[in-house]
């Protein structure tokens, strides 16, 4: 059983990850940071976490007290040493991940488990040497984790029985669903959302509507975020290496190729979304302009019902496409699907009648 697990990364998930894993007794946590401003941020964050749980009642001094003593905030790989799981969520980068558990290896237990959190880079890409490969695998969780249950599992052809088990086993234990996967068929859910993404960028590419009045469309009759918000909020560069990890060996390439020249183009003049304050949209929002209407106007009318049945056709294709593999079962892609997007009724109707529509 796993008690002594490093986390590595004080991002978005990185912190995450922490405090959802420092909500369980059993686990003894390593927070690696990259630097000593990381550190001392994610240190005043966890106190006064634990000061707040203290003062609220929800946990006793001796609760307390064990949580302190059983926590680690480093920037030092060594104190990760005695770890049994490295779970690693830095930045989408192939080169800076592979550089990491390089340095990981050097320094970690040779019975340590190491996992990725990766959304598009495969665990075999960044094994750092021979021996660790029967203990190399990716744990892919979608943020935020405390409402997401579903993880994604992906093993190599190298990844033993053993460390399977273990995975699934602590996965299980932190309760999660698991989508195991293997590295022929990986991050299956972003991938059967980037299809749509495209489509939805392809028809604001038309020039009838704008990247609003799309993502007003979008959270009005599919998801709950927009396309084009979304990408601003994970980051623009970010989502231009997923999808481009995605596409790499992709049949349909020209589909995806306007989508990534402007996310490219966005990348070179720095508008990377909320974190520099300009991508698809401005931030804070600029004023509007006198006269300008969100409201596409009668003769576009047509159009938004074009473009909602254009988009929901290209989410079927993807649907099926993912079924007709033989992966999952429609009910449970039904419930991953929900659990990933936020919606459970629409989609689990629609991912049902595909599957009947094709069988």
């Amino acid at each position: 059983m796993i008690q002594r697990i490093g986390i590595i990364g004080a991002g978005k998930m990185g912190t995450s990850l922490f405090f959802y894993l420092n909500g369980y007794r059993e686990f003894k946590l390593c927070w690696l940071c990259s630097d000593e401003t990381a550190k001392e941020k994610a240190l005043a964050s966890f106190l006064k976490k634990m000061k707040f749980l203290l003062k609220s009642g929800v946990m006793t001094e001796e609760e307390h007290a064990a949580k302190l003593s059983g926590a680690i905030i480093t920037t030092q790989v060594s104190d990760l040493a005695d770890c049994e799981l490295i779970i690693e969520a830095i930045t989408e980068d192939a080169e800076k991940k592979r550089m990491l558990f390089h340095h990981l290896d050097i320094n970690i237990n040779p019975a340590c488990i190491f996992t990725t959190n990766a959304s598009s880079i495969l665990p075999s890409q960044l094994l750092p040497s021979e021996e660790r490969k029967d203990k190399m695998a990716g744990m892919h969780f979608f943020f935020p984790i405390t409402l997401k249950k579903t993880v994604e599992l992906i093993t190599t052809d190298h990844t033993s029985e053993k460390t399977k088990q273990t995975l699934q086993h602590f996965l299980q234990s932190i309760g999660k669903d698991i989508f195991p996967q293997d590295e022929s068929n990986t991050f299956i859910l972003n991938r059967l959302f980037l299809d749509f993404q495209a489509g939805a960028y392809e028809i604001v590419r038309e020039g009838k509507i704008s990247y609003k009045k799309m993502d007003t469309l979008v959270k009005e009759k599919f998801f709950p975020a927009g396309v084009f918000e979304f990408f601003d909020h994970v980051g623009i560069d970010v989502m231009l290496a997923s999808i481009k990890a995605y596409t790499k060996n992709s049949q349909n390439k020209p589909f995806y190729e306007p989508l990534i020249m402007k996310m490219e183009g966005m990348v070179e003049e720095n508008k990377l979304g909320v974190k520099t304050k300009q991508g698809f949209y401005d931030y804070p929002p600029q004023a509007r302009q006198k006269g300008v209407m969100d409201d596409p106007g009668d003769e576009n009318k047509d159009y938004l019902q074009s473009a909602e049945e254009r988009l929901q056709g290209i989410f079927m294709q993807s649907v099926k496409s993912v079924l007709d593999q033989g992966l999952v079962s429609p009910q449970k892609l039904a419930e991953m699907v929900a659990d990933y997007t936020g919606i459970w009724h629409y989609l689990c109707d629609l991912i049902v009648k595909i599957n009947n529509r094709y069988e």
